[in-house]
């Protein structure tokens, strides 16, 4: 392990090529909370004057911060110390098939502000422009010290977005230029800062790694039932994205066996799509949806039918997943409101013990997610902080 104490710092360097030494005390610290110096050698093999130093310097930088200190029974009282939430700051941006969210986020991964904006369907021209403009309100909304201390740009969004124009509902032509898209490289040029890119729903997988409950669970399957359904894999607290950033794709997965024709995709039974589409068929907002409350009795009948085809269907992939990784928990979350999600979770759980024979596989763990409609900008922004301050797990 390389001994960086001596080597130098500034508080943001936007370019990803901090010390691993100071990416380390970040991960122990974001990992297990506030630490002493002490703790901090410990964990690491470094010398006490070594972790001492480098200590300093982040506290210096106000990327850190000391706590009250504590007396132990012998010595001199310890200070732990964590992460300072003012200490960085990120953009975290989200497209959708029906829209756009951009927040601002603290280095603690905590929202400080958003901006939403909806659309009926993906337009590129003017996701790109409200890209834009949103982000210089958020700028303009800053202190200069939290301007300062931005590092990066993080962008979701789904997979190929031009082919599923007639899915959406959009015009004929209409969405054909996003397969030409850049946002990410319109981005760097607009704000002058490092830009990443990931999969909507692997964005936000990592939310529910860095924020859910990801000291229990290191390794699970992960769906997200969005206006379509995603997915994402963790692996030893890790998101694994496959050899063509697909992994986790489970909306392009089969619900079935077919000698003719062409299987149906889980995305068509069990994307909140249809849910919506089924309430606008009747004269009915689908808001209630998303909203805390109870349903109306319309809306109730109608969520009930989608339930009882989304439900066999996820259970049928969340068996597939098991069989294939053999991991500790599928996490299922939704832009639903927590009161529906967790009635979808419930209900899938209840699918998959009564109607699918599990002999040869370990027992199925399905858990709802922690973050719900906010995941997939979180793990937007918790891209950039990645980059800048993340640790690369062996």
């Amino acid at each position: 392990m390389p001994n960086d104490a001596n080597s130098g710092s500034s508080a943001v360097r936007k370019g990803g090529d901090r010390p691993y030494n100071e990416r380390l005390f970040f991960d122990l610290i974001r990992t297990n909370g506030p630490m002493s110096k002490a703790e901090l050698t410990r964990a690491t093999n470094l010398s006490a004057q070594s972790a001492t130093v480098i200590v300093n310097r982040l506290v210096e930088d106000g990327l850190l911060r000391p706590g009250k200190a504590v007396k132990g029974k012998v010595g001199q009282p310890s200070i732990p110390y964590s992460l300072d939430p003012a200490g960085a700051v990120s953009i975290g941006i989200k497209v959708g098939r029906r829209s756009l969210e951009v927040a601002s986020m603290s280095f603690d991964y905590s929202v400080i502000e958003r901006i939403v904006r909806r659309y009926p369907f993906p337009h590129l021209d003017t996701i790109r422009q409200d890209m834009l403009t949103c982000t210089a309100e958020l700028f303009d909304r800053m202190t200069a010290d939290q301007r300062e201390r931005i590092v990066g740009i993080g962008i979701s969004l789904p997979d190929d977005l031009s082919a599923w124009e007639s899915t959406v509902g959009a015009p004929k032509g209409a969405m054909e230029n996003w397969a030409s898209a850049d946002l990410s490289g319109d981005m760097e040029a607009a704000f002058d800062l490092p830009t990443s890119t990931l999969n909507d729903a692997s964005a936000a997988c990592l939310a529910e790694i860095a924020v859910g409950d990801s000291q229990r669970n290191q390794s699970f399957i992960y769906f997200y039932v969005g206006t379509f359904i995603g997915g994402g894999i963790s692996l030893g607290g890790q998101l694994y994205t496959g050899q063509n950033n697909l992994a986790g794709a489970i909306a392009s997965l089969p619900t079935g066996a077919v000698s003719s024709g062409v299987a149906s995709q889980l995305l068509e039974g069990a994307s909140l799509h249809y849910l919506e589409q089924a309430a606008e068929a009747v004269g009915l907002s689908p808001k209630g949806f998303y909203e805390n409350g109870p349903l109306n009795t319309a809306l109730r009948g109608l969520f009930d039918d989608w339930l009882k085809t989304a439900a066999p269907q996820i259970a049928f992939a969340a068996l597939t997943g098991q069989s294939f990784l053999d991991p500790e928990v599928i996490i299922i979350d939704s832009r639903l409101s927590p009161e529906l999600t967790r009635e979808m979770v419930t209900a899938v759980k209840d699918v998959a013990a009564c109607n699918y024979d599990q002999r040869g596989l370990a027992k199925i763990n399905i858990e709802a997610g922690k973050i719900g409609i906010a995941a997939r900008a979180i793990g937007s922004g918790i891209l950039p902080f990645l980059s800048e301050f993340g640790l690369e797990k062996e």
